[in-house]
């Protein structure tokens, strides 16, 4: 299926979204922490279903935290599942858990009021350094109990009423609801877009106690982020994946591998069950769509099968009839060693797969052929053919339009989910046995991300296509931005990977494919945005893989995973303060996989194609990355000859600092609630080459020898000028544009 163009047509007054709270008067923030059952978390139940054994509200609990009916269910479900004389004694060991649990529940029941204080909740919404694709979220809040000390008797009453034992492992539910009144005091109706649901795991609780009662100070995380613990996600010995073959191929031999860890382990009695790993892709990954980026499918004489489970087309790579294929991926080997986690096995895996592997390769081919474009399979042909695209005047405009309207490319990201066996308890580690998802799923990456030194789309209004515009000026445009920090790297260079330094006899026997040339791109102006010059320099330092590949190009496919996943260390970041905005908050983030089968999930909040979900009022950070723009300007003295105006109307000044105006990447939230406020600093990057004159770049083979076009691409000094004046020129226009006259593609 081919991916959609969610942005075509977009313009401010249809992809803006505002802060749904300015249509508050006033508003409260009310958090309320409760149980959630094994069966809500499967079925994914829990984001529309009543609250149950209430642990703390703000607010006070009140009367209606109403206890769980797994547990009053319990034994009419052991008399349906088990019969004779078995029966009786499972009714036995049941009666005598809720003897253990009874004090506990009536403490619960007393609905003794526990107050939420103060919430901070610090979540990234992209690819970060902590976790490389997937998400990292930690949650802190303070909580006061007056005149008592019961919270951890509740929080353990309450995930035994939802019917856990191992309370320490055991799932809360952090619900987020914002309720107000307009002007006129009228209450303002909500729902699912104004309530956040959260299935948390504490990890921590640290107690200050006086004499009026105790304070908690809670450290909790998504309950998704379990799989992402050492004791689940650290490899405890070594062993060979089988890499050179289909996705099923490699799921099989990882997941023995895993389990044949646990037999040895229950071999040393340190464990009595196992815990199962499973691991998954969404279907659409490995789609014809993708499969464009390394092949010319009209060589395809197989058709498409659909799983029937999903009704979603999927590609089979073994059903391509392509030799290619299997040359491509059957020289692979993966050694995981015992340090390694599973979640960089996996990402290494994929990202070494046709497709996802040519993108960073061969960027240009690849995307040509995603956009529609027919290439040659000859080599010569096919660099001939985007050379003439990409380095011919009269079709710069078709260039540009065409990254205006394929603005987002295919990637992918890790998402985990733990289900818990609440049947059995392991009598040596005396926790539940529990199966770890991880599911590989269509991540969006701006095509900005990819540019390099010298290259730009030309000017583009980007303000277009973002769902959020800031406005950080002295005029009533502002009105959410509280402050702004701006961190430039001078020094800035983007590596520029060289291949492995090994000779010739290091390398070993290499197939004839893998040292085929690709297609080298250089950008020919040199610096687009003149104050912000994007550089690049040779380098050998990189990340690892623990993959294998003796396809050519390497090393730049590590070298874009590595730029991908360090977004912090790009050139120009800020940290912007602003009124809190519930949109932020990605529900699809939090939320957990939804068990369809016995072996497959699916997302619970899956809208393709969409970037921002409407019935929940939030970005889809789980499939795009989220863009906004940043129009700002700082005043310069006041102008006493001329106009007598602190800001001008006719013209635009260096120091008012334009150059800092653009669309920016969001890579982390950090949301906080005290005192009443709800405040977010958004850390944001900016995107390589807004504007510029988009001037077609070089394209060359990489098995070209000794070239000389740089010393016939040296520009004159004028040139130099009429760039310089072509860019400021864009950052008026820009600025000009707020009202809504939206100018086309330069």
């Amino acid at each position: 299926m081919a991916y959609p163009n969610i942005h075509e047509g977009f313009i401010d007054k249809t992809a803006e979204k505002p802060n749904p709270l300015h249509r508050f008067a006033t508003y409260n923030t009310i958090f309320t922490l409760s149980g959630v059952t094994e069966e809500e978390i499967k079925s994914g139940a829990y984001l529309k279903a009543p609250l149950h054994d209430i642990v703390a509200r703000t607010g006070g609990i009140g009367p209606d935290g109403a206890r769980s009916g797994y547990r009053i269910g319990e034994k009419d479900r052991v008399k349906e599942r088990v019969r004779g004389p078995a029966q009786d004694a499972v009714l036995e060991r049941l009666d005598a858990q809720f003897d253990q649990y009874r004090d506990s529940i009536d403490v619960l029941e007393r609905h003794h009021d526990v107050f939420f204080e103060d919430v901070n909740i610090l979540s990234t919404v992209g690819p970060n350094s902590e976790r490389n694709t997937s998400n990292f979220t930690k949650m802190e809040f303070k909580i006061h109990e007056p005149y008592g000390i019961t919270f951890t008797e509740k929080v353990r009453a309450a995930t035994f009423n939802s019917g856990f034992l191992d309370y320490q492992d055991a799932p809360l539910l952090l619900t987020i609801e914002f309720k107000g009144t307009d002007e006129n005091g009228k209450p303002v109706l909500t729902g699912l877009a104004e309530t956040r649901k959260i299935p948390v795991l504490i990890v921590r609780v640290d107690f200050d106690i006086n004499e009026g009662g105790a304070v908690y100070d809670v450290t909790a995380v998504p309950y998704s982020d379990m799989p992402f613990d050492d004791r689940f996600k650290v490899l405890r010995t070594q062993f060979e994946v089988e890499a050179g073959g289909t996705f099923n191929e490699w799921k099989t031999s990882m997941e023995k591998g895993l389990d044949d860890q646990m037999d040895q382990e229950i071999e040393e009695k340190v464990r009595a069950y196992r815990d199962k790993y499973q691991f998954e892709v969404d279907l659409r990954l490995f789609d014809s769509q993708l499969f464009k980026y390394a092949f010319d499918l009209d060589s395809i004489h197989t058709g498409a099968t659909v799983n029937q489970a999903s009704g979603i087309q999927y590609i089979n790579p073994q059903d391509f009839g392509l030799s290619e294929y299997s040359a491509i991926v059957k020289n692979q080997t993966q050694t995981i060693d015992a340090g390694t986690t599973v979640t960089k096995a996996f990402e290494d895996w994929i990202r070494s797969q046709p497709g996802f592997f040519d993108l960073t390769q061969d960027f240009w081919r690849a995307y040509l052929h995603m956009a529609g474009y027919k290439l040659s399979n000859d080599e010569a042909t096919r660099t001939s053919e985007i050379r003439d695209l990409l380095t011919n005047k009269d079709r710069e405009g078709e260039v540009a339009d065409l990254l205006v309207r394929h603005q987002f490319i295919p990637w992918f990201k890790i998402k985990t989910t733990v289900f818990t066996d609440t049947d059995r308890l392991d009598p040596v580690t005396k926790m539940h046995p529990k199966t770890l998802v991880y599911k590989a799923i269509p991540y969006k990456i701006h095509v900005l991300k990819i540019l390099t030194a010298g290259m730009s789309i030309g000017k583009v209004s980007w303000h277009r296509f973002v769902r959020k515009n800031y406005d950080y000026l002295y005029t009533g445009d502002n009105v959410d931005v509280q402050g702004l920090r701006l961190n430039y790297k001078s020094a800035y260079y983007m590596r520029n990977v060289r291949g492995d330094d090994q000779t010739e006899n290091e390398k070993g026997v290499v197939p004839k494919w893998a040292v085929n040339a690709w297609n080298q791109v250089f950008g020919k102006e040199d610096y687009p945005e003149p104050l912000l010059p994007l550089r690049s320099y040779p380098s050998n330092i990189k990340g690892r893989s623990t993959v294998k590949n003796l396809r050519a190009g390497g090393n730049r496919a590590q070298e874009f995973f590595d730029y991908l996943t360090n977004p912090e260390a790009d050139m120009m970041r800020i940290e912007l303060d602003i009124l809190g905005d519930p949109q932020y908050l990605c529900q699809d983030v939090f939320a957990l996989l939804q068990q369809r089968t016995k072996d497959l999930t699916v997302q619970v909040i899956d809208q393709t194609g969409q970037d921002f979900s409407e019935e929940y009022g939030s970005f889809n950070a789980d499939s795009f990355m989220p863009m906004i723009n940043l129009r700002y300007r700082l005043p310069a003295d006041l102008d006493e000859r001329v106009e007598g105006t602190m800001f001008s109307g006719k013209r635009r000044y260096r120091d008012e600092n334009l150059f800092f105006n653009g669309v920016y990447q969001v890579v982390k939230v950090d949301s906080k609630f005290t005192n009443g406020q709800f405040l977010q600093t958004l850390t944001c990057v900016r995107m390589n080459n807004q504007q510029g004159t988009g001037q077609a770049p070089l394209v060359l083979s990489s098995s070209a020898k000794n070239p000389d076009y740089l010393g016939k691409q040296e520009k004159t000094q004028k040139d130099r000028d009429r760039e310089r004046i072509d860019y400021e020129y864009s950052q008026n226009e820009r600025l000009d544009d707020r009202d809504g006259n939206v100018p086309g593609v330069g």
